[in-house]
């Protein structure tokens, strides 16, 4: 799996219902990547949740309210921030690592990059900003010592930190899943690899032909193939290609399913999707999720092999949707994302 490394401003989340901030994105780089933030990251993240409450606590016992409606001021002052904030690491259900900067002994490059104003830290002689920046960078730094992978991802909006990770060969900067999903396809896309792909599918393809990825619960690699008369997955285990198939045969019972007029047609798409599951556009994914909420051709049949259908989908490809349609499939059908 990929290892992508979070700056601060991708996180940003002083909200008190979750602990982690840009989690529709999160979730995406969950599927396909193992999420990484430095110990100083999430010690951030902790002060502007901390600073936000106490800004919140201070409105509410100002808020005539508290008399009006009979509300006890005490509780409201011996509310435990810290505990809140506790609570919500302890609960947060999106999977992180967190690397920690083992050798102080560069405090003293720190110093000489912040000195002579080179990347991370700002250009402006009149700011000392980057030290947070600077931490991280080292931090990466002396990780990467640490691992055998030949490169990991960095993501970050910040411009002077970007350009001090770029001197380094072995670390890809990224601002978002798409500019992920773009290098993650290209690294696979070697002239060797793209001659197996010929061979195996029988057809002649280029890297541009290779248009999306993703991984099926197993960890192996699908890509999504496009070219000018047919689109085809492939799925790889280490760099081995070990299944491909055209995609109009499950495409066309997909839309047969979303548009099923009746119980005996539903389950029998169902059933024969079951041995795609893992091969599904994630798009696809989206509009079968869709159909299952308002097709009562579908809800109304949501029992054996219909639900089991639904709950591979959503264990596969639950990733695809938002935080909000995620909590609504979870109480309304009793989904969740490591069902068996």
């Amino acid at each position: 799996m990929e290892k992508v490394i979070f700056d601060t401003n991708i996180l940003r989340n002083t909200e008190p219902k979750t602990f982690l901030g840009g989690r529709d994105e999160l979730k995406k780089f969950s599927k396909v990547s193992e999420i990484i933030f430095s110990d100083i990251v999430i010690e951030e993240l902790k002060y502007q949740k901390r600073k936000q409450l106490e800004k919140h606590k201070k409105s509410f016992l100002d808020n005539p309210f508290h008399w009006l409606i009979n509300i006890n001021q005490q509780v409201t002052e011996n509310f435990d921030n810290e505990s809140h904030i506790t609570e919500l690491e302890k609960n947060e259900d999106i999977k992180y690592s967190v690397i920690k900067l083992q050798d102080h002994t560069v405090l003293e490059q720190m110093k000489e990059l912040a000195l002579k104003k080179l990347p991370p830290f700002e250009k402006d002689e009149g700011s000392d900003k980057g030290f947070k920046d600077a931490y991280i960078y080292f931090t990466i730094l002396e990780y990467l010592q640490t691992i055998s992978d030949k490169y990991i991802f960095v993501c970050t909006k910040d411009g002077r930190f970007k350009e001090a990770l770029q001197s380094h060969p072995n670390i890809k900067v990224i601002k978002d899943f798409e500019e992920f999903r773009k290098e993650s396809i290209s690294s696979v896309c070697d002239d060797y690899f793209i001659d197996k792909l010929k061979e195996s599918v029988n057809i002649n393809i280029t890297a541009t032909n290779i248009i999306d990825f993703w991984l099926s619960t197993s960890g192996n690699q699908i890509l999504l193939i496009d070219t000018e008369d047919e689109k085809f997955v492939v799925e790889v285990e280490q760099r081995e290609i070990v299944f491909h198939l055209k995609y109009s045969l499950i495409q066309n019972n997909i839309e047969d399913l979303i548009l099923s007029d009746s119980w005996a047609n539903t389950h029998s798409k169902c059933r024969f999707l079951l041995n795609y599951v893992k091969y599904i556009i994630p798009s696809d994914s989206e509009k079968l999720f869709e159909a299952l909420i308002i097709n009562d051709q579908i809800y109304g049949t949501y029992a054996y092999n219909v639900k089991e259908f639904y709950k591979d989908l959503f264990k596969a490809s639950h990733f695809v949707l938002n935080s909000d349609d995620i909590e609504k499939l979870k109480t309304r059908f009793k989904l969740e994302e490591n069902s068996n």
